[in-house]
């Protein structure tokens, strides 16, 4: 869906060079401003690290438990943190900082209030606060005439919902000044600077979830969505701006996330998101679902996605950001399942998964055949096996478990992680004035998964080990190991309390990748990473705040150091690293999802 971007920063990320030109990785010196997502250069940064300064005095464990979603002890006296989203709380605290800093560009920010609403540590003011939503709601049997306001959007959030208020940005700021706190509202599918009606559905801890009703006054970057389930649909969230415009608002999403983790962190240079070559028609998975309720008949009952907002299934014929084959699998499943609806008692998941097979043979064995001469399928049997083709190399894998679902992007994907790898190579060699050697000889895989990162390797080091807590994901990555030639792979079972045990390699020669769930990775492996100490770390995430909570947690061990800066620890590690680059991409357009790379080097 190509846009024309409405101002010079949107034309300026709209399409950066491939990732094996060294322009695509330049860190920006500066935020890029943008009416989608909030605006502002360093003043923004230091708003977002203003708002994490908290963390920064605390240890790793408490930062660890506020940055998944509490503070460590106040369950029991905070009932908000069974339902609240706590990106949603930082959002909204990270808009009154900046809103403050706003009215006063001059003023000391230690005179910041250190809470906006009610005193700091006043857990009695925040409870009065948050338990007293301003106006009714639907889910509280509230009248229509009740629920329905004009706010105005101010910000979003990293899940592309707007923030927003019944005060307009001046009234934002002159909350600011006063130290006081709006009722926020959460409105899907609006942007920056837009006045917009709402229907208030359900109260949380401190703000309000709606549902958009209408647009009163639009951003100039919204758009028409290509697609008409766009707004109802939950499973795209930025369909209503441009893809230039999309890239600009993932960017900041990572730079805020690092921000939010650390104040430190605000000064690190992200790179621009490197695009999807489509998109549309791209997703090469997709789960419709559907529910039967007793007074559903089943000709009726809905096969989709999760209506906005909603408990409910919303109808879905087809979805665009599947790829053409899977779009006909996915009608091919919804008859098959339409056919025998009255055999379900409680309904079902779809899986609709392309895969790659022999031209004449689509039943046939793929392990000899080149990659270039298999064509497109569909596989709809949960226990059902997928070919998935990256570039030359094939994988293999069963139709229920993960792999990456952007297939046209995993080239360049598996490309970056091999030409930074390269990169670190050929300058620590130079370094160490080695002419022609490789300091990195071995490379350390893990959670390996399938085996598509240390296999799209393989070829420049001496010996790679993949290792995995799944017996499953072993035998799969070494079968395509085989398959693919990768004769210097070995991919192990590994024991999550000694995950490096089995790697025999020095870490001075040594770099690890690591690829975990978007639940990020856990402290125990993190520290044994540490302490192993390889040369480089190839982090690659799609749950990009789980990474910078990671990360975090490495700089609270004293094992990263900031332009000197490293935190104040009583057993300082031998390894100390710095971050080298972080490069984010888009493997999942017309969502807030985005994938980043984070490359540390150890500093000898």
């Amino acid at each position: 869906m190509p846009s024309t971007p409405t101002s010079p920063l949107a034309a300026s990320a709209a399409g950066p060079a491939p990732p094996s030109d060294s322009a695509s990785a330049a860190p920006a010196t500066k935020r890029e401003a943008s009416p989608a997502t909030g605006g502002g250069t360093e003043d923004q940064a230091e708003a977002a690290a203003a708002a994490a300064a908290d963390l920064h005095q605390a240890g790793p464990d408490q930062k660890r438990a506020r940055l998944q979603g509490g503070r460590a002890g106040n369950k029991k006296k905070h009932p908000r943190k069974a339902n609240a989203d706590e990106t949603m709380l930082d959002a909204i605290e990270l808009l009154m900082r900046s809103a403050w800093r706003e009215a006063n560009p001059d003023a000391d920010a230690q005179a910041m209030p250190l809470v906006f609403g009610w005193p700091a540590n006043d857990k009695q003011a925040e409870a009065e606060f948050c338990r007293a939503p301003p106006v009714a709601s639907k889910l509280s049997g509230g009248l229509p005439s009740e629920c329905e306001i004009s706010v105005y959007v101010h910000e979003l959030t990293e899940r592309g919902a707007g923030v927003a208020t019944r005060e307009s940005a001046d009234g934002l700021r002159q909350l600011a000044l006063a130290g006081k706190r709006p009722w926020a509202f959460v409105v899907p599918f609006t942007l920056r600077g837009e006045k917009v009606r709402v229907r208030s559905v359900r109260h949380e801890w401190g703000y309000t979830q709606a549902d958009l009703l209408g647009v009163i006054e639009k951003s100039p970057l919204r758009i028409d969505a290509p697609c008409r389930y766009f707004g109802q649909c939950s499973g795209c969230q930025l369909q209503h701006i441009g893809y230039a415009d999309q890239l600009v608002f993932k960017r900041q999403m990572v730079e805020r996330a690092l921000a939010q983790a650390n104040p430190l962190f605000a000064k690190l240079g992200v790179a621009r998101v490197i695009r999807s070559p489509l998109e549309f028609g791209y997703r090469t998975k997709l789960t419709p679902h559907f529910d039967i309720r007793k007074d559903t008949p089943p000709d009726n009952v809905a096969i989709g996605f999760a209506l906005a907002g909603q408990r409910k299934v919303l109808d879905i014929e087809d979805c665009m950001i599947g790829t053409d084959t899977v779009r006909a699998g996915a009608k091919k499943a919804r008859e098959d399942a339409r056919a025998k609806m009255a055999s379900y008692k409680r309904g079902a998941t779809l899986l609709i998964r392309e895969t790659n097979v022999p031209r004449d043979h689509p039943q046939g064995d793929v392990t000899d055949i080149p990659a270039s001469e298999l064509v497109k399928d569909y596989v709809l049997d949960h226990k059902g096996w997928v070919t998935d083709v990256v570039g030359k190399l094939k994988f293999r894998y069963p139709a229920s478990s993960f792999f990456q679902n952007n297939s046209s992007i995993l080239p360049a994907f598996t490309g970056y992680v091999r030409d930074e790898l390269n990169r670190w190579n050929q300058r620590l060699a130079d370094a160490a004035s080695e002419e022609n050697a490789r300091v990195l000889t071995h490379l350390v895989d893990a959670y390996c998964g399938s085996g598509l990162f240390g296999i799209a390797c393989h070829s420049d080091f001496q010996k790679v080990v993949g290792i995995e807590i799944s017996n499953e994901s072993i035998s799969c990555a070494n079968n395509n190991a085989r398959m693919n030639g990768a004769d210097n792979c070995d991919f192990l079972l590994g024991d999550a309390s000694k995950i490096f045990d089995k790697v025999e390699a020095s870490p001075r020669n040594t770099a690890v990748i690591i690829d975990p769930p978007r639940k990020g990775s856990n402290p125990d492996f993190l520290d044994q990473l540490i302490a192993y100490g390889p040369r480089v770390i190839v982090y690659i995430a799609c749950g990009v705040p789980a990474q910078a909570r990671d990360l975090n947690h490495m700089f609270c061990r004293g094992a990263i150091s900031i332009d000197g800066t490293t935190a104040p620890v009583e057993n300082r590690p031998a390894s100390v690293y710095s971050l080298a680059s972080i490069q984010p991409f888009d493997l999942f357009p017309q969502t807030y999802h985005v994938e980043n790379i984070v490359t540390l080097v150890r500093q000898d």
